[in-house]
Order: structure tokens, then C-alpha cells, then sequence
């Protein structure tokens, strides 16, 4: 059955890509055109375009640390006592699990004994990850004071603002250069908009019905 997908699935996939280049192509085609004979209608469009998106902003939601704890630590009985159950049930069910049968959308790419290595990992890393849920259970219930000290050197918040700072930073040189030889870009963004088009469109053409 992943077999037969995979023969159907790929086809639809090379024609969909090839099919965004060739669209991709007769659009830098225009634009091409447009620079080549400085059309007003190109550079007011290059105008539009050109306009600055603060990744910052859409970000800061991220950037701000949100404490859930003060909420979460209202009720420690019942939140120490939903973590046990649900990672004592969770060990019990894995214990005897075979998660193989979980990996086999990836039947063809990897080898029975690739696959169930991969699948003796991914059970163990959940078998630890439960244990360790059923220890941070039992320590709300018991040992509160030990997780508070815990929280002191796990609790850390890390800023994306220094990563991408450059982002918020406009790089318009090469736009620049654009407009100072509009006829030069333009031309050969047309002349290898057209190779690209008829490329797209002779590989369509060979690709089986």
C-alpha cells in the first residue's frame, strides 16, 4: 500500500514543482520585460514590494517568557497526582509495545534493521521521558522543595532578539544595482526566464500520464 502511494504521490509532487517553474518563469519573464523598457508599471511594482517586514515584531510573542507555574502550582495535589497516572499508565502500556509497525511509512527508505533500531530508540526515549515525568510528579507531591531548587537551574530564559537581529536590518544593494542597470538585468532575467520555461515545460511533457 506505501508502495502504490509512493508511485502515485511522487509523479503529482515532480509535476507540481515543475509546474510553480514554469508559472515562476513567465512571471520573472514579465518583470524581465518591464526592466528592460523601465516600465512604469515595473517600478511602481518594485515599489510595492519593497517594503521593510519587522521580523521582531512577529516575533516578540516568542520572545517574551510566559510563567506558567504560579497557575500550574495552584493545585499541586491534583497536577502531581495527573503526571503520575498518566506516566505510570504511559510506561505500563510501552512496556510491551512494538512501535515497528508505527515506522512502516518509512518501508522502502530504511531497512528492516535500520527500522528497528529506530524504533527501539524512539521506545526508550519515551520509556525515559515518562520515568522522568513520574519523578517530577512525585517530587510536586513530596518534595517541593527539591523541584523549587531544581527550577532554580532548569528555569532559564533564552532570548531570540541576537540571532536575528540582522533580519531587521534592510540589504538593498542588490536592488540597488538592479535599478542602475535596469536594461541589462532585465534582458537576461527574460532570456533565462524563457530557457527556464521551456525546460520546465519539455520535462512536463516526458512526464509519464
Amino acid at each position: 500500500m506505501n508502495h502504490l502511494l509512493s508511485q502515485v504521490s511522487y509523479p503529482v509532487f515532480l509535476y507540481m514543482t515543475l509546474l510553480f517553474f514554469l508559472i515562476a518563469s513567465a512571471f520573472s519573464f514579465l518583470v524581465g520585460l518591464g526592466l528592460a523598457f523601465r516600465s512604469r508599471r515595473a517600478m511602481r511594482l518594485f515599489d510595492v514590494l519593497n517594503r521593510w517586514i519587522s521580523v521582531r515584531r512577529m516575533i516578540k510573542p516568542l520572545t517574551m517568557p510566559h510563567q506558567v507555574e504560579p497557575t500550574l502550582m495552584r493545585q499541586p495535589v491534583w497536577l502531581g497526582s495527573a503526571i503520575i497516572l498518566g506516566a505510570a499508565i504511559a510506561l505500563y502500556l510501552l512496556q510491551d509495545v512494538d512501535l515497528r509497525p508505527a515506522l512502516l511509512l518509512f518501508d522502502g527508505s530504511l531497512t528492516p534493521i535500520e527500522m528497528s533500531g529506530v524504533a527501539d530508540n524512539l521506545k526508550t526515549f519515551l520509556l525515559v521521558g515518562n520515568a522522568l515525568c513520574l519523578l517530577v510528579g512525585i517530587a510536586i507531591l513530596f518534595f517541593p522543595r527539591t523541584l523549587t531548587v531544581v527550577e532554580r537551574y532548569t528555569d532559564h530564559w533564552y532570548t531570540v532578539r541576537r540571532s536575528t537581529k540582522a533580519f531587521d536590518t534592510m540589504h538593498m544593494e542588490v536592488d540597488s544595482w538592479v535599478l542602475k542597470h535596469p536594461t541589462s538585468v532585465g534582458l537576461t532575467m527574460s532570456l533565462l526566464s524563457v530557457s527556464l520555461g521551456m525546460m520546465m515545460y519539455s520535462l512536463m511533457q516526458s512526464l509519464p500520464a
